[in-house]
């Protein structure tokens, strides 16, 4: 016979949300804001930690799977500063591959350098793709945004349209997001990638996209298990709409409608 005592631990457990939010205080290494910052704000640590990872896992990539994939992959990372890893990338790529077919636009928030748009890029055919930046680096932070600084990842617009200059059906929409994105609602898309970092930004980009989204139409988002900002507004929202997150084996999660 099992105790009153289990029983009510065992209906909380079963209770208990899944989200890794609510698993941040079992915090794991790579969720150590300090770390975040040294290595996110240090382009030399992050060659030296995610740039070789990266090398690593298309190494493997390369053992296994399209050749062709993995070598577009690796000449994105050669032209671009990345933050993606070598999996995150291939991810990215297959998923705008089996989104092209739907002939809908697809759209990046957060665009950087422009390797991650680079990839989409060689993966989307002759689909539109819309590209949010401030391209002048990360906009005010909130108080609770500590990893990051107000300016980090800058990268020039015509810098970025230098490195998709070879691509058709580009769009950019530098400014403050979802100022940028005026005159777009008739626009439906059927991929959208975030990765913004921040709580403030990437709901901002949840509320634009999401009710434009096709039937079957993606949103992935990356730094979702990493970045507790990314995580709560990721979580909060799909929760709202009462959408299922599927957790991916990298720091992305994605959500299909």
């Amino acid at each position: 016979m099992h105790s009153p005592v289990v029983q009510t631990k065992a209906v909380a457990a079963a209770a208990a949300p899944l989200s890794v939010v609510d698993q941040f205080p079992d915090r794991a290494w790579m969720k150590y804001e300090r770390a975040q910052r040294i290595v996110s704000r240090s382009r030399i640590l992050r060659r030296l930690t995610l740039g070789a990872f990266a090398q690593w896992e298309l190494l493997i990539l390369k053992g296994h799977k399209d050749r062709a994939t993995v070598a577009a992959i690796r000449r994105c990372r050669r032209v671009a500063d990345s933050l993606l890893t070598a999996n995150e990338a291939f991810l990215l790529h297959s998923l705008v591959a089996a989104q092209r077919a739907a002939g809908y636009a697809m759209a990046e928030f957060g665009v950087y350098q422009g390797s991650s748009a680079r990839i989409m890029c060689e993966a989307k055919g002759d689909c539109a793709l819309h590209l949010f930046d401030t391209f002048s680096g990360m906009p005010d932070l909130g108080e609770q945004e500590t990893v990051f600084a107000r300016g980090q990842f800058a990268a020039s617009l015509a810098s970025v349209r230098r490195t998709l200059g070879g691509y058709s059906q580009v769009h950019f929409h530098p400014g403050v997001f979802p100022e940028s994105a005026q005159d777009l609602d008739s626009l439906r898309f059927s991929l959208v990638h975030l990765d913004v970092d921040l709580y403030a930004s990437t709901r901002a980009g949840l509320e634009f996209f999401y009710p434009r989204m096709i039937p079957g139409g993606i949103v992935i988002t990356h730094d979702y298990s990493i970045l507790t900002s990314v995580a709560r507004a990721f979580s909060e929202f799909m929760r709202e709409q009462g959408r299922s997150i599927i957790e991916l084996p990298t720091t992305q999660a994605m959500v299909v409608i």
